[in-house]
């Protein structure tokens, strides 16, 4: 499976292993570093009050499921907020089109 991060790395040109921070996302993508620290706060919103769609954490596969996966099992709020991250700026219809599109509008990226 493929993730916004892995394509984000490619396009990038980016060792698969590295760290990257939210400024240099911002650097390399060219989106405004102030958006993008509002994706991450919405990101950790929305660990701590939708479980349900915060995927597993060695996985990555989804599983609404909480009494199986508990949030012990599942992606921390950090690993959640980056990759709204990257699915905003490889401009996913769920963040960029859709649960971030009011950020996407207010920095005029559309």
């Amino acid at each position: 499976m493929v993730t916004n991060r892995d394509a984000f790395f490619k396009k990038h040109n980016l060792p698969k292993g590295e760290s990257v921070s939210i400024e240099e996302i911002a650097r390399l993508s060219g989106m405004p570093i102030a958006a993008l620290r509002e994706v991450y706060r919405r990101g950790e919103g929305a660990w701590g009050s939708n479980l349900a769609s915060v995927r597993i954490a060695d996985t990555a596969a989804k599983n609404p499921n909480t009494k199986a996966f508990p949030r012990s099992e599942r992606m921390s709020a950090h690993q959640w907020s980056m990759a709204r991250i990257y699915s905003f700026v490889q401009k996913q219809k769920g963040t960029f089109k859709g649960a971030d599109a009011d950020i996407a509008k207010k920095y005029n990226l559309n």
